[in-house]
């Protein structure tokens, strides 16, 4: 029947583009990632970077793939003697969690998410930074893989405890990290509906005032 002809086109449409996606993510896209990876991990090995990079993939579920740039746990220096007449122990702190995701997701779009370090006694107050979220995997290339390294670079010194100090007394890394803060897609949602609401509040104040206004011209005129 002709009700259906469109919906069948439509549909049509979208599970070849699904199937392309999956097809591109599977033989060219997770394999570009894994090699700007790879690079990084050689290139920080080489330069002596003081924490310890690699990659993980995880493809146990057919279609959802993850391939994880990760920083090792660290200790913090931290170390924690406790003495009773029953028992001595020792436990030294660590920060951990850090990690660059590029995530394929079941309906065919790739999205980029970095995590932070945390220790008990130092972290950050978000859980994470989506730096990309809904891309085709055709819009993912090199330049945007190394773009999101190198924020995700920024983002371990930041939240590492060996990272503290500079953060803090760089102005210029404190409006870097609100960018990256601001361009999480959550946050802009946020801002967006805060923006909305203050709209609506200012209209009707400014509204009332108008009406107060033609009121009072139409009384004085009278």
């Amino acid at each position: 029947m002709k009700r259906f002809d469109k919906e069948i086109q439509k549909l049509d449409s979208s599970s070849f583009d699904l199937s392309r996606s999956r097809i591109n993510w599977s033989h060219v896209t997770q394999d570009l990632i894994e090699s700007e990876f790879s690079k990084v991990i050689l290139e920080a090995r080489s330069n002596k970077y003081p924490f310890s990079l690699y990659c993980a993939v995880n493809d146990a579920t057919e279609n959802e793939v993850t391939v994880q740039l990760s920083s090792g746990a660290n200790k913090t220096g931290v170390i924690e003697k406790v003495k009773t007449a029953e028992m001595e122990s020792v436990t030294c702190e660590i920060e951990k969690g850090s990690a660059l995701v590029a995530s394929f997701g079941s309906t065919g779009s790739v999205a980029f998410i970095i995590y932070p370090y945390k220790s008990e006694r130092y972290s950050r107050t978000e859980d994470n930074i989506i730096l990309h979220s809904s891309l085709s995997p055709d819009s993912v290339n090199e330049k945007l893989i190394k773009s999101c390294i190198a924020n995700y670079l920024f983002y371990i010194r930041c939240s590492s405890i060996y990272g503290a100090h500079s953060f803090k007394s760089s102005f210029r890394d404190k409006l870097r990290m609100n960018w990256l803060l601001f361009r999480d897609i959550r946050n802009r949602r946020k801002i967006y509906r805060k923006f909305y609401t203050a709209c609506i509040e200012w209209g009707k104040i400014i509204g009332a005032g108008i009406a107060g206004y033609i009121v009072a011209i139409l009384t004085k005129g009278a």
